[in-house]
């Protein structure tokens, strides 16, 4: 009996492991996709996502580079979350931390090498198109896994936990706020900004409800 239990404890702690090292990879294909989706974005030349609309406002108040405003800015929502609800910070806050920005620059290489920047502008739109679906899916894909969120995702699930307002609601809030603080700080801005603000709410919506059905059924 005790051989038994030994070997099923070791067998609960494998399982453990393998969920763990699964979770980390579906996260990562996920962070994956948003980042791409932001590289394309970029490359699109319409504009920038909300969050990096706010993040080019304050460095241009503080006078600072582009990537401290932005690391400065995710710091700080993020120790907001903590205080809102740290159980939000986990493993996928941590990957958040570091693999977006390796995975934006590696997007930016691959798409670069595409005449984007100098295409039509109908095709520079449907670019900008496909880069707010690709953020979305990315994110709801990372955000379905539940281990752990980005401070901004985390606060819009902290935000929907207490207000029992809907998630695509409390991101478009979300995202018209950032949107609305650059802009009065005179970051640049384009029909993309204002498109990504209220689509990427809706989109990831809908795909947080199938990514959690597939990852139940395994």
């Amino acid at each position: 009996m005790l051989k038994n239990s030994i070997i099923d404890e070791k067998l609960t702690k494998s399982d453990k492991i393998f969920e763990i090292i699964k979770d980390v990879i579906i996260i990562c294909i996920g962070l994956m996709i948003s980042s791409f989706g932001t590289a394309l974005f970029y490359q699109a030349g319409m504009g920038s996502s909300a969050m990096a609309t706010f993040s080019d406002g304050l460095h241009l108040l503080l006078n600072i580079s582009y990537g401290t405003a932005n690391m400065t800015a995710n710091l700080a929502f993020l120790m907001v979350l903590f205080i809102c609800d740290r159980r939000m910070i986990n493993i996928g806050t941590v990957l958040c931390v570091f693999m977006i920005g390796i995975f934006v620059d590696l997007g930016n290489t691959v798409f670069g090498l595409l005449p984007i920047a100098t295409a039509h502008v109908f095709i520079r739109f449907i670019c900008m198109l496909v880069g707010c679906t690709m953020m979305g899916i990315g994110l709801a894909l990372y955000v379905a896994v539940d281990r752990g969120f980005g401070a901004l995702e985390g606060l819009v699930k902290y935000l929907c936990a207490k207000t029992s307002i809907s998630f695509d609601k409390v991101k478009i809030g979300q995202d018209l706020l950032l949107l609305s603080l650059g802009i009065l700080l005179h970051a640049s801005w384009g029909i993309g900004t204002f498109i990504s603000a209220i689509t990427i709410g809706p989109i990831m919506k809908v795909f947080i409800v199938k990514f959690q059905k597939v990852l139940k059924k395994q």
